[in-house]
């Protein structure tokens, strides 16, 4: 949520006076409740990087293999082949090119665009092993005129003077191309090889392009791989093109965490998993009444398929002492090693999972006419979207022997992700004011809270500049209120979830 104030005064203080009348009907947690413990016996798990290490002789028998080839992710269907196109971006370095003679080639723009990237994986030749490249992007026909040499240090020798300029590609591939109405300039460049170490399957090139949009706040280059590995497998009766590449990293083995794992099913892409974590290798799959874990080489080339053979427990939607009936769930769950659907596209009240410690990647519940959307809360006190903040909280705990029952039953509360505590602004300075909705004990974030029973209407621009119009339900916005500390109010609100 997010809103802005002008203070003029520096002894303004921050305080909420409400938060909207449904939030004081809601709280949020879980239960669990007790049933007869299984006899089962407790397996040992499979490590996802090694798809041979740890592995028992039961497993190597049922696992399936599949022989993965490469291909052109310009081969692929444009909104499939986007997945692979986001690419690892570069960090911009205002410093570069000060005091270093000799080191540049000459520039005909007075303003060119300096950057170095660190590759995710380990580029052979480099020492020490990881290191950064540096980059430099020019205009030819001097300043103002567009950006269209790209000097990049393939040999890491710091030295850019000696690089041959990569020009831009004249007829880009759609699917590489970004529509945003604040976009200026958009330019692909030519494509070039960089070799990677791959561990026990040795060397390996890959085939490089870069991507340069400019926006009105600054531009964004990110390198991307043109190539994906691709495959033909059936799992359960039902068959598959398995897709297996990389997204925001280049460069590392894809049976390392980073990979990204697409499964299309062969009657059509439409079909296909779109839970949060669905597109990750070590994502568990639910195929046929089984559940299922995948693993690579290193290379990619063989693709691993083998059941789940732990223990599944219940996880389970609850009303939370409300006298609601209609009550249903849908999304997905995180751990710190997987990622697992629930309800697998269609809301549900129960269902059983690999057992484990999660926190909710996204969940949309139902309780009768209000809907509510969830998701692990990526905030700290004065810190919007600051990672390594504070240490996850896996709250949600999935038993062989007890359902875990989620009914949001805890109290909320609202944290401040903008400002900070304490800090302070000069008069005339704008403040800006980011707070957001969630339960302290599960670390959980309000994302979305709609009375279904109700629509609205909801403008929104798309990234081609187009305006558009929707019915949806209406949301439940919180109205904020930030006052002195003496009372007076200085500005109130609406803030939207998110």
């Amino acid at each position: 949520m997010r809103g802005r104030t002008i203070i003029s005064r520096t002894s303004a203080i921050i305080g909420i006076a409400c938060v909207c009348l449904l939030v004081t009907l809601l709280a949020f947690g879980c239960k669990e409740k007790t049933e007869p413990t299984s006899r089962t016996d407790q397996k040992k798990e499979v490590r996802r990087e090694d798809p041979k290490k740890n592995v028992s002789v039961e497993e190597q028998t049922n696992q399936l293999v599949f022989d993965m080839e490469e291909v052109s992710v310009f081969d692929l269907d444009d909104e499939i082949s986007r997945d692979f196109l986001r690419g690892q971006t570069i960090f911009r370095d205002h410093q570069a090119g000060r005091g270093r003679p000799g080191q540049y080639p000459h520039f005909n723009s007075a303003e060119p665009i300096h950057g170095m990237i660190s590759f995710a994986g380990k580029p052979v030749g480099q020492s020490p092993p990881r290191m950064y490249y540096h980059l430099a992007i020019d205009e030819s026909a001097g300043t103002g005129t567009g950006y269209d040499r790209l000097y990049f240090d393939r040999n890491g020798d710091g030295d850019l003077a000696d690089e041959k300029p990569l020009m831009p590609v004249k007829d880009p591939p759609k699917a590489v191309l970004r529509q945003n109405s604040s976009t200026e300039l958009q330019v692909c460049f030519e494509s070039f090889e960089m070799t990677f170490d791959f561990g026990s399957a040795g060397k390996h090139a890959l085939e490089i392009m870069t991507r340069l949009i400019a926006y009105k706040r600054s531009p964004q280059l990110t390198f991307f791989p043109t190539k994906v590995r691709r495959g033909e497998i059936e799992i359960g009766g039902v068959k598959y093109y398995a897709l297996l590449g990389y997204d925001y990293s280049v460069g590392h083995p894809f049976d390392e965490p980073g990979a990204v794992f697409l499964l299309i099913p062969q009657s059509g892409p439409e079909d296909r998993p779109r839970w949060s974590g669905a597109d990750q290798l070590n994502s568990i799959h639910a195929i046929g009444g089984e559940h299922y874990r995948f693993a690579t080489t290193p290379l990619g080339d063989k693709l691993f398929v083998r059941p789940y053979d732990g223990e599944l427990g219940t996880f389970e939607v609850g009303p939370g002492g409300r006298d609601i009936q209609e009550v249903s769930i849908l999304g997905s769950l995180r751990s710190e090693n997987t990622a697992v659907a629930v309800g697998d596209g269609k809301p549900i009240r129960s269902c059983r999972l690999p057992e484990g410690d999660y926190l909710p990647a996204y969940l949309t519940m139902t309780l009768g006419h209000l809907r509510i959307d969830v998701s692990n809360n990526y905030h700290a006190d004065g810190k919007p979207r600051g990672p390594g903040s504070r240490p996850d909280v896996y709250g949600i705990k999935i038993r062989r022997d007890r359902p875990y029952v989620f009914d949001i039953s805890n109290k909320p509360n609202v944290l401040f992700a903008s400002p900070a505590k304490d800090k302070r602004i000069k008069l005339g300075e704008e403040l800006t004011v980011r707070a957001v909705l969630i339960d302290p004990e599960l670390d959980i974030m309000v994302r979305g809270l709609d009375d279904t029973s109700r629509k609205e209407k909801k403008e929104f621009t798309t990234p081609d500049g187009r305006k558009h119009t929707i019915e949806r339900a209406a949301s439940l916005d919180p109205k904020v209120v930030i006052t002195r500390a003496n009372g007076e109010q200085v500005a109130d609100g609406v803030m939207p979830f998110g």
